[in-house]
């Protein structure tokens, strides 16, 4: 069976701060909503469905070396890696090619602690 990635939950422990962190480098706004008790900045695709949230609370806890979700940084990584560092982030691994041409990757840490990666095809 085949599977890809439906949601994901990154996790906050200053959940305004998270949120502003995402909203600026990606130059967007998280649609922040209380699902229980559990408080979620929600990343909208372009068709305008929700694919996973900066949230708060519970059982999430930042970590830099759990496993590692790729972003997409379309339409280009150099302007959502250029932003990190201003947003409060800290850049682990600069913009690296890929190989068979299949686009460009680097890693950061967000102003939570956790360990973040993007991918863009430029």
């Amino acid at each position: 069976m085949q599977t890809k990635v439906n949601w994901f939950e990154i996790p906050s422990v200053d959940f305004k701060r998270a949120v502003g962190f995402y909203e600026t480098i990606f130059d967007t706004r998280l649609k922040v909503e209380d699902i229980g008790s559990l408080p979620m900045g929600i990343f909208i695709d372009d068709q305008g469905q929700s694919v996973g949230c900066v949230a708060h609370g519970g059982y999430l806890v930042p970590n830099e070396n759990g496993a590692v979700l790729y972003l997409d940084a379309t339409p280009g990584l150099d302007a959502v890696l250029g932003r990190v560092q201003a947003a409060g982030g800290r850049v682990l691994m600069g913009k690296m090619a890929l190989p068979r041409e299949l686009g460009y990757i680097a890693h950061f840490v967000d102003t939570e602690g956790n360990r973040i990666a993007l991918h863009a095809e430029h």
